[in-house]
């Protein structure tokens, strides 16, 4: 679910769902959101999800990011390369010969 004005909802029912099934569930842009976040940790703390489940956030940078969240989370720091060279090879390395020759 892509995070930004009017998803809040839609992001509640999935993360149920996904928990209640045991789906996977990524909540992207979280930092277009930081006041909706206390929402999400209250949200996750009374979920009994079962052991498949798994969240996954991803946000930029953001000095209000609550705290807690990320005391709690597994991080992972992507970067892109710097310069438009770099960031257009690291793409087309990314493609397949399939996609390549359509």
């Amino acid at each position: 679910v892509a995070m930004g004005q009017g998803q809040a909802d839609l992001a509640i029912q999935m993360l149920k769902e996904c928990a209640r099934n045991g789906d996977w569930l990524c909540l992207k842009n979280l930092h277009l959101v930081v006041s909706w976040l206390p929402v999400l940790e209250k949200e996750l703390n009374t979920l009994q999800p079962k052991d498949t489940f798994r969240l996954w956030l991803t946000a930029e940078v953001h000095p209000h990011f609550t705290p807690i969240l990320l005391q709690s989370s597994l991080k992972i720091t992507y970067e892109s390369p710097p310069g438009l060279k770099k960031n257009l090879m690291r793409t087309y390395e990314s493609w397949t010969p399939e996609q390549i020759n359509k």
